[in-house]
């Protein structure tokens, strides 16, 4: 086991891991002797801050939100934010084909050197053991699903946890890999069940018990099973494999982390938290290149509170063929507190909204309804609907509340389009004369290159 961690640190110091806060160390890129000799609760809470830490840079936004025709970039110097995005397909080789995928096995790789040296650290209990790998699991699994939102049908290496001089792993197809993220989930929390009431034996971030208190291992697992639910969901969305077994578990689970509807609770979230202190990071999407699709500012309805995050400009932004007048309020630097606002990485409001569609897709339309409208109330202050009749229309109100509660907080609206088939110039327009209205990003040519210069084929079994 020493061997194979030691060698991951050289992948990883070979992969050119970044981290975002510069005060932090590169806790990803350990030195072999400190797991040569033997985890402590010393090393376990460097290295568990090490992956939070990658975890926090890892958030991607920009991307997604503007294939799914919420964001828009634009940056003279930099024109592959459009073109590249809402223009002709992504280059593999260039910086957008590459993105949102080497950081995540990075962090893969960092959650791997924790579960498989976990039982070293003989200073921690049994029950602590199981609360380090349970948190370790849950981030491990977030990143697979993060790699597998992007990438949807071309598929994933998963059986990454060897050594440097391995063979590449083989890709998956995009249901194996969501069934593997989910069973990743369970046995994540089958350790925090473990664990039972004994706390973490490392700080985790002030964003665990910012809005809603995650901080321990017993609240997590509630944390844990959003996550589950929303894996869930989507794997009997899948359209190539779907398991239609999975509405039912994904109801399950997101019952069991929402628990009783308050409102109150709606934003009760794991928060990315960031500050101006020297060293730390700033919240990413402060930056005046930053806009918001015009869709975005056209389609919210009169009264809607979300409004708060639209805000109208006085001269229209313009680049690479596409125009808007809205900014996306919480992006612009001259508003001090932008930098410092923490992000949410999976809200209740989401939670409730993804139970809205596993009920959608069980024909339940009387609680989906009842779900859509608890959000759209208690969020936007906007009344409610009458129960609806056809799953199409409850699909485009669910929808509607997704893109207003969860703006700029995810992929969620990219996959939710895609998914129900919406990512097309049937439901969208086109944005520039050569929108492709991409599905995907590709695979980066450093992974094909790998594998001999071959687009890997995913297998499913």
């Amino acid at each position: 086991m020493i061997k194979r961690t030691v060698a991951l640190i050289a992948g990883l110091m070979l992969f050119g891991a970044c981290k975002d806060s510069t005060g932090v160390p590169d806790l990803n890129n350990v030195s072999s002797s400190l797991l040569q000799s033997g985890l402590n609760r010393s090393s376990v809470q460097l290295l568990m801050t090490g992956l939070l830490n990658s975890d926090r840079g890892n958030l991607g936004i920009v991307f997604p939100e503007t294939m799914a025709r919420d964001l828009y970039r634009l940056d003279s110097a930099e024109p592959r934010y459009i073109t590249e995005l809402i223009g002709l397909p992504a280059d593999p080789g260039g910086f957008v084909g590459n993105g949102m995928w080497g950081g995540y096995y990075t962090e893969i790789a960092a959650a791997n050197n924790l579960i498989d040296n976990i039982k070293t650290a003989s200073d921690l209990s049994a029950q602590e053991q199981a609360a380090t790998s349970g948190l370790a699991r849950t981030v491990k699994a977030l990143a697979y699903y993060r790699i597998i939102e992007m990438r949807d049908t071309l598929g994933l290496p998963i059986d990454v946890d060897h050594g440097i001089n391995a063979s590449p792993a083989p890709f998956v197809c995009k249901s194996n890999g969501l069934a593997y993220v989910s069973a990743l989930l369970d046995s994540a929390y089958a350790d925090l069940q473990t664990a039972g009431a004994t706390p973490f034996p490392f700080t985790v971030p002030s964003g665990f018990s910012l809005q809603g208190d995650y901080s321990t291992p017993a609240a997590f697992a509630a944390w844990n099973r959003g996550l589950k639910g929303k894996v869930e969901f989507y794997r009997g969305m899948d359209h190539g494999h779907p398991n239609a077994a999975s509405f039912a578990t994904a109801i399950s689970a997101l019952n069991q982390a929402i628990g009783p509807l308050d409102p109150s609770a709606l934003n009760n979230s794991i928060y990315y938290v960031y500050s101006t202190a020297p060293g730390d990071a700033t919240a990413p999407l402060v930056d005046a290149a930053i806009h918001l699709n015009p869709a975005v500012g056209d389609s919210i309805q009169p009264g809607d509170l979300r409004a708060v995050e639209i805000t109208k400009r006085a001269l229209a932004a313009t680049g690479q063929g596409v125009t808007t007048t809205y900014d996306y309020t919480y992006a612009v630097p001259s508003i001090g507190s932008n930098l410092t606002r923490p992000m949410p990485v999976l809200t209740v409001a989401e939670l409730v909204l993804l139970r809205a569609q596993a009920e959608i897709a069980t024909n339940n339309l009387a609680a989906a309804t009842a779900d859509i409208n608890f959000v759209r109330v208690n969020q936007g202050g906007l009344p409610p609907y009458a129960t609806f009749t056809s799953a199409p229309a409850a699909i485009s109100a669910v929808l509607y509340e997704k893109r207003y509660s969860l703006l700029f907080t995810g992929a969620q609206r990219f996959v939710d389009l895609r998914a129900y088939g919406r990512l097309n110039a049937t439901y969208l327009k086109k944005e520039t004369a050569t929108d492709v209205f991409q599905t995907a990003l590709p695979i980066p040519t450093r992974e094909v290159n790998a594998r001999g210069g071959t687009v890997p084929t995913p297998v499913c079994n």
